[in-house]
């Protein structure tokens, strides 16, 4: 065998040596029981995963919000964190819990407040000893309008308070279809640690009626980010920016120039890295639907030029997380043929796209929700709902495979 035969094969054990395994998606077992729905995920700082879901309890309509911890290996026993039987259940606007510091938790959930359809407040409960035990709800909104509130979403601020941020219809006019007619606001608060709700504050006066906000922190700064709506209903994706005290005016993270008269309960995703800020975001200007991802390096005063990622017909649905501190994952429902996947793509910070991914076949209807998905360690675990029977079905993957 010549030398340089010799070289190629080393060469080729070197490589060989260096690949990647194939990406393998494991199910992960759900602490949640049948008849169970929309589950959402968040991580906390000690390395562990928190779910939170409903769970129905009777027959006429009743639920509990319920929630468990994920170490690696085992689900906590459930715990209630709220029962009652008039729960505003939505498939898009879920329940949360959030870690604010230590065993301090927080967890919003939507109750109904009068004998409309769409007249429910946002309630909110916080628990000293890590979801064992839950204060009694309070309301962040003290409008005291009988209309729709939700959409919650939280941040960390200053002086280990919480920050949060959601869609507010107390200037909306009644409608007959129940929804109501004029402006949906974004309003924002804070929650310090003894408890107690600081001045309400408008970020936006005129935004889209139903689709989901989102929110990071940065250092000291905090980023919201939601669906715009113009005045001639365009329907950009917006954020507003919190630093030394003052909120920004709202900046267009790009133009999109999508027009729809009405909602399409889509809304942006962040996630932060570090110093960086990603954002990924459902539109279709011209009836041309797509996912796109953008990047920001100044706290999310400008962003890149997105870069479009899905593979021809997704539905949007979208969350993303840093996989490392120059690449992101995004995942989003897509069509595929007569049914839907849960789709995932790789970007790179410098707008490189990696192969399309598939996590799991999933419901194309509203009954699959928001489907969740969060970095934990050296994987991605990824929850969501499966109508009909009504479960939650989770899944993991290893991040080295992508």
């Amino acid at each position: 065998m010549t030398r340089k035969v010799l070289h190629k094969l080393l060469i080729m054990l070197i490589f060989a040596g260096c690949e990647s395994p194939p990406m393998e998606v494991r199910s992960l077992e759900s602490p949640a029981p049948l008849g169970s729905r929309f589950p959402n995920l968040t991580t906390t700082s000690e390395g562990t995963v928190i779910m939170s879901w409903f769970t129905p309890y009777n027959d006429q309509g009743g639920y509990e919000l319920k929630m468990a911890e994920w170490d690696g290996t085992l689900w906590s026993e459930p715990n209630t964190i709220y029962k009652g039987d008039d729960f505003f259940v939505n498939w898009a606007d879920v329940p949360s819990v959030f870690q604010v510091n230590g065993d301090r938790l927080a967890a919003h959930w939507l109750y109904m407040r009068g004998g409309g359809t769409y007249e429910y407040d946002v309630y909110l409960s916080t628990s000293y000893d890590r979801g064992l035990t839950w204060s009694e709800p309070m309301i962040p909104h003290r409008d005291g309008v009988a209309a729709e509130h939700g959409f919650v979403s939280f941040f960390h601020r200053e002086s280990r308070g919480l920050g949060m941020a959601w869609l507010d219809g107390r200037n909306m006019i009644p409608s007959d279809d129940g929804h109501g007619s004029g402006a949906m606001s974004v309003f924002t608060t804070i929650l310090n640690e003894e408890n107690q709700l600081g001045a309400e504050f408008s970020l936006d006066a005129r935004v889209c009626e139903c689709c989901p906000t989102a929110a990071a922190t940065i250092g000291a700064s905090n980023i919201i980010a939601y669906r715009d709506r113009g005045e001639e209903e365009i329907r950009n994706i917006q954020v507003v920016r919190y630093s030394e005290g003052v909120w920004s005016q709202p900046s267009t993270v790009h133009e999109d120039g999508w027009m729809i008269p009405g909602c399409p309960v889509n809304g942006p995703a962040l996630a932060v890295e570090e110093d960086r800020l990603a954002i990924a975001w459902y539109t279709a200007p011209n009836g041309d639907a797509q996912v796109n991802v953008a990047f920001s390096d100044d706290v999310g005063a400008s962003f890149s030029e997105p870069v479009r990622i899905d593979g021809g017909i997704p539905l949007g649905r979208v969350d993303i997380e840093w996989v490392d501190h120059s690449s992101v994952i995004v995942s989003w429902i897509e069509v595929v043929e007569d049914s839907a996947e849960l789709k995932l793509r790789k970007v790179s910070f410098k707008g490189e796209v990696d192969s399309l991914l598939v996590v799991s076949n999933i419901d194309a209807g509203r009954g699959s929700g928001y489907p969740q998905m969060v970095n934990y360690k050296n994987e991605l675990v990824f929850a969501w709902t499966e109508p009909g029977q009504w479960k939650i079905r989770m899944a993991r993957l290893n991040k080295n495979s992508l």
